[in-house]
């Protein structure tokens, strides 16, 4: 595995691109749905509120009645009746009447307006009104909250709590989300004895899950390629992510398995860390290979392995938060390589100054753990100085 061979992480994700699965879709409770991506276009088939309702606990009057209300001088109604958000008697406003309203309930006939409790009294079937009323006031219209044909949900957007309630309002209880499953393999005779405990394969179950997607981690297997072969054709996710088995030494069989079975499209990346992620096609399914270490391994599945799959789904990218400060130490660079720098921040009075926690170290976990940011460095980069402003980008595993 030389250097020479590795290419450019932009070269690496269009390499890729054209070796997606199939897009597929699967009904969803909309209750479980946050966090999955919408398979399809979501509108709204009516309108929400289905009629005009009173926003406030009230009385629904005509606003016209009301022009010269105020403390000393109030409008008097007469109290007709009562309607609550259950009602199904359809009532009238007549002149001079007032029908009181609980929050929800339909405006009646005649009403335009709904005064609030606390700015009238109620005394032997009549109510007294302290205040001036506007059309509509304390009304919510119908159509305000959701229109006919709006778009709830664009295909690939990612459900949040309030699409929820939108769902929930046009009576939507599935909703079509991706399906797209991952499967997890880790390799390595240490790692099947208990030598190195297996920390990066539970470590990227979690993040792909928490990025909407289905994780599923599979049996640790040794260095034996039949064994390895065993594992990729148990795994019926759509792609699958091994973990080892991807760098120089001799008993990194991982390459040989693809290259028997299908076709390895590239192998080692001009990044670090990360530098041994390769990507081959395995009997016709997509596989990754990145590196056992834990940040080497989460840092290639934020910056390769996601952008890919976003692509392949036509999922947008999460919009991304850049903030800027001042290098607090000097950084070297490899030329040529992509560096992915984990970095702490510290505020100095009106001033932000930005700390690498570990430049190199793929093993070192609590170089993530302590990091608030990435700062990532371009190829055509041999550094940064101590002082120099730089961008870097808010984490959010």
């Amino acid at each position: 595995m030389e250097v020479k061979s590795f290419i450019g992480v932009d070269d690496a994700i269009r390499k890729i691109t054209k070796y997606g699965p199939r897009r597929k879709g699967r009904k969803f409770p909309v209750l479980d749905s946050v966090g999955r991506y919408s398979f399809q276009d979501i509108l709204s088939d009516q309108d929400f509120p289905p009629f005009d309702r009173s926003a406030v606990d009230g009385y629904a009057l005509n606003s016209d009645e009301t022009i010269s209300s105020s403390k000393n001088n109030p409008s008097r109604f007469k109290l007709s009746g009562k309607v609550f958000p259950s009602s199904k008697d359809s009532i009238e406003v007549r002149k001079g009447e007032a029908v009181a309203v609980t929050t929800g309930a339909r405006i009646p006939r005649g009403a335009d307006s709904v005064v609030m409790l606390e700015d009238t009294s109620e005394k032997d079937g009549e109510i007294e009104v302290f205040v001036p009323l506007r059309k509509f006031q304390n009304v919510s219209r119908k159509g305000e909250d959701l229109k006919k044909g709006f778009q709830i949900l664009r295909k690939g957007e990612k459900i949040y709590p309030p699409h929820v309630a939108a769902l929930l309002e046009c009576g939507i209880e599935d909703v079509q989300v991706i399906s797209f499953s991952i499967g997890i393999i880790s390799t390595g005779d240490e790692v099947v004895s208990g030598e190195v405990r297996n920390s990066t394969q539970p470590m990227l179950h979690s993040f792909f899950q928490r990025k909407g997607f289905d994780a599923v981690s599979r049996n640790s297997v040794g260095d034996d390629e039949r064994e390895i072969e065993k594992a990729l054709d148990s795994s019926k996710e759509d792609v699958i992510v091994v973990t080892g088995g991807t760098g120089p030494g001799e008993r990194d069989v991982m390459p040989s398995v693809i290259e028997e079975n299908g076709k390895m499209i590239f192998r080692g990346l001009k990044m670090r860390p990360g530098r041994t992620t390769s990507f081959g096609i395995y009997k016709g399914k997509p596989v990754f290979m990145v590196s056992g270490l834990p940040v080497a391994a989460l840092i290639a599945s934020e910056n390769v392995i996601l952008p890919v799959i976003r692509n392949w789904l036509g999922i947008p990218e999460d919009d991304e938060e850049i903030r800027s400060g001042i290098l607090g130490r000097s950084l070297v660079n490899t030329l040529g390589f992509r560096s992915y720098v984990r970095v702490r921040t510290e505020r100095k009075g009106k001033k932000t100054f930005v700390y690498p926690t570990r430049v190199t170290g793929s093993g070192v976990i609590y170089s993530v753990i302590g990091a608030d940011g990435l700062l990532v460095m371009d190829e055509s980069s041999e550094g940064i100085g101590e002082g120099e402003s730089v961008n870097y980008r808010v984490l959010r595993w």
